[in-house]
């Protein structure tokens, strides 16, 4: 997770590069270096971050129009541009955003501009009870446990210990027809541009943390995957991957990543 604000002009932050690299405006001179460095040694990047965005929607959908959740509670939610979950849920969906960084806040709240059901807080990913819990969050929830969470795009940022604490907190907190969305990051880090890349994101204040499906398997313990199990984001999104098979040297697994919908076991 970053460990310096989004408003500090003087270094690089994740969330303002993301945010260029999706061609968002809410950057700096020093983000877009960054990014472009990133992009160099990644050149395929911005196209994997669409895709994460085109998988988001389909969850959205999954989760809303399918499985009938009316109220999603998204955590690092990131800048929520007009392709994030809330351009794609059922009208009537209550959407809770939150990001660890105020400023991030602060500029969603104003693309949100007020968009009804839709709210952002600051709060940070690692602690879902302490947020869940807080008052302005209670009211929109109105005690409500049969939640939706997301954590998507974040696993990287997390250690072993913050994602098994996450998973077991909001397994005893939630009721038990409420599922966990989480997307889940392979990565060849031992490549000489993966390396590269992990020092970029060190000088940006992230520690980058890579793990193979059934590590992940075992940290999400006692959540278990549902009926649909771990599904590559190809496989999610049901369209062909517009990455090349130069790019696919990055991720040993031959996937940019796997979706789960995670439930309590039986």
């Amino acid at each position: 997770m970053p460990t310096k604000t989004i408003v500090d002009a003087s270094i690089p932050n994740a969330g303002r590069v993301y945010d260029y690299l999706l061609g968002g405006h809410h950057n700096f001179e020093i983000d877009r270096r960054a990014a472009e460095q990133v992009r160099l040694a990644t050149p395929f990047l911005p196209k994997l971050m669409r895709l994460f965005r085109w998988c988001l929607q389909d969850l959205a959908y999954e989760l809303t129009y399918v499985r009938g959740y009316d109220a999603i509670v998204d955590f690092a939610s990131g800048l929520p541009t007009a392709d994030h979950l809330h351009s794609a849920v059922a009208p009537g969906t209550t959407v809770i955003y939150s990001d660890r960084d105020p400023v991030c806040v602060e500029y969603g709240l104003e693309i949100l501009e007020n968009t009804p059901n839709v709210h952002y807080f600051q709060a940070d990913c690692r602690q879902p009870i302490d947020y869940l819990n807080r008052p302005e969050v209670q009211a929109l929830l109105k005690d409500k446990r049969r939640v939706a969470y997301i954590y998507w795009g974040i696993s990287m940022y997390l250690t072993d210990e913050e994602i098994h604490k996450i998973a077991q907190d909001l397994h005893d907190y939630s009721d038990d027809s409420s599922t966990m969305a989480f997307y889940l990051q392979p990565y060849n880090q031992n490549t000489e541009n993966g390396v590269q890349v992990r020092e970029l994101y060190k000088k940006m204040g992230d520690e980058l943390h890579f793990r193979t499906l059934p590590q992940f398997k075992e940290l999400f313990k006692p959540w278990v995957a549902d009926d649909l199990g771990y599904r590559t984001m190809e496989e999610w999104h049901g369209v062909e991957s517009p990455l090349t098979a130069e790019d696919m040297v990055w991720f040993p697994d031959g996937t940019v990543g796997w979706g789960v919908y995670l439930v309590k076991g039986k």
